[in-house]
């Protein structure tokens, strides 16, 4: 664990270190409501001029945020792409646009996505063959990083933070990892995550310069679980369940000041980077975090609601894809399912 006062220290001392740091450009996707939003929040907060691109698909909404943030910090610049993020057509077309506006030879330094939902609906697929909920939280996330992937290579520090919930890796179908045949609210949630975690690791080997991490944020109050189900689910919820566990729940704030801490401390370093220390300092007592493998430094994390390294509980599940080839399989299968869809 993480004290939440040391975590807000090295925040707080981002807007006195380099220009990657102090004046970051960083890319957020599903950040105009909940974890997302708060992050970025933070993010305008104890920065001096970061440049932030905003995903998503309401102008008005977007609007909305980016007069809070120039409250917030009037020095930033804050950017609104609009794009439909569970089709990989238009990841392409946004992504193209963030290329085309950032500066010759200037890099991304922060990749964050936090786009999705929660639904009992079945199988519901996109235009383009995908299932939408596993298209938001898998392959539109992934594509972003292979657009984005040159970008992030030029910062000194670079970071893509996905939040999901790393640590919960479970059971794949590894003839059927698009779910085409076995699909259910378990299986769509197994697969996400779990094929993140392993094309994460996957990707943090193939690009040794790029810090990947998988987070688990735990019960973060925000409107998840009040769109996407039955009325009566839904009222349930709100006007019990929500109440009766808001005590255990972690503010929304806390969690937005946390993911910070994950894109920018030394805690989280790529596995290897042209400018080492290049992350915020951590405190003696604190030390770099082990990767998804046990071994410190690696350049893949799964971290969980306090920080820590959330991987002890599936290391064996882990290590056993591992042995079946499982992280370069899912990423194979990942491309795949680009050339698929875009032809390339």
């Amino acid at each position: 664990m993480v004290a939440i006062p040391i975590v807000r220290s090295s925040n707080e001392a981002i807007r006195d270190l380099p220009p990657h740091l102090s004046s970051p450009t960083a890319v957020f996707t599903g950040a105009t409501q909940g974890i997302g939003l708060a992050t970025l929040r933070q993010l305008a907060t104890h920065t001096v001029t970061p440049t932030c691109y905003i995903v998503g698909r309401s102008e008005a909404k977007a609007k909305e945020i980016i007069d809070e943030l120039k409250e917030v910090n009037g020095k930033g610049t804050y950017i609104f792409v609009k794009g439909e993020v569970a089709l990989l057509e238009s990841v392409d077309e946004v992504c193209g646009k963030i290329k085309g506006s950032i500066g010759k030879g200037k890099g991304i330094d922060v990749l964050f996505m936090s786009q999705g939902y929660l639904t009992l609906e079945g199988r519901k697929e996109t235009r383009e063959g995908l299932d939408t909920l596993l298209s938001l939280r898998y392959y539109s996330r992934l594509r972003f990083v292979q657009n984005l992937l040159p970008l992030l290579t030029l910062a000194p520090n670079p970071h893509v933070v996905s939040v999901l919930a790393g640590g919960q890796e479970g059971k794949i179908y590894e003839d059927d990892l698009e779910l085409k045949h076995n699909y259910g609210f378990l299986a769509c949630a197994n697969h996400g995550t779990t094929m993140t975690t392993l094309a994460f690791e996957h990707l943090a080997k193939e690009n040794p310069r790029v810090a990947f991490v998988h987070v688990h944020p735990g019960y973060v109050e925000t409107n998840i679980l009040q769109s996407g189900f039955p009325w009566p689910i839904t009222a349930l919820y709100t006007y019990i369940l929500k109440p009766l566990m808001s005590f255990l729940a972690v503010p929304l704030p806390e969690c937005g000041d946390r993911q910070l801490f994950h894109a920018t401390s030394d805690r989280y370093p790529p596995l290897s980077s042209s400018s080492p220390g290049s992350g915020v300092p951590i405190p003696s007592d604190l030390s770099i975090a082990e990767g998804s493998n046990g071994t410190t430094g690696t350049g893949f994390y799964i971290v969980g609601q306090t920080s820590e390294v959330a991987s002890s509980g599936t290391g064996k599940l882990l290590s056993k894809y591992r042995e079946q080839g499982l992280p370069e399989k899912v990423w194979r299968h990942t491309v795949e399912i680009f050339e698929k869809v875009r032809g390339q």
